[in-house]
């Protein structure tokens, strides 16, 4: 609420259609320039390999028929994107799918990573918490305790890479 149209528009697009949702695009010069249009109401960076495999293996759904079902099998897996479907580098398992977004920078694995994408429902990330000793300042005159309203990220900040 509260955004403009345009922004409106590319959040649409790339699948952040609620607050806290999470998703992996690649990092090309348009979707590049799509962010930079919208910086003011996400979060973005480089995620870590570690990160994607935790992302996905807690908090992962596949869509099928328009139904979010957990990865819980590799079965799942193989039958949306299995060889049969996207030629000789299907994926048949959860460590395909975690190797092929990490790996989206070379460009036989692009088209993976889009078909992976298709079926990759958008993550639902927890809120963001603050312990008690961030949560509360000190005021410089009178030494009493001030709860903070926003909370920053580590790089600098509200909100942004």
């Amino acid at each position: 609420m509260g955004t403009t149209p345009q922004a409106q528009k590319i959040l649409s697009e790339m699948g952040l259609r609620a607050i806290n949702n999470c998703v992996f695009v690649r990092a090309d010069a348009d979707n590049l320039k799509k962010i930079l249009t919208c910086h003011e109401y996400i979060s973005y960076g480089y995620p870590t390999k570690k990160m994607v495999n935790d992302l996905i293996r807690k908090r992962g759904f596949l869509k099928k028929d328009e139904k979010k079902l957990a990865i819980t099998d590799n079965v799942l897996i193989e039958e949306l994107l299995g060889q049969e479907n996207h030629g000789p580098q299907g994926c048949i398992c959860i460590e395909d799918i975690i190797d092929s977004i990490w790996k989206c920078k070379d460009e036989n694995m692009v088209s993976i990573f889009k078909e992976i994408n298709k079926v990759l429902w958008p993550i639902q990330l927890g809120s963001l918490k603050e312990t008690i000793e961030e949560s509360n300042l000190k005021h410089e005159a009178t030494g009493r305790d001030v709860r903070k309203k926003n909370t920053k990220s580590e790089k600098g900040g509200y909100i942004g890479f």
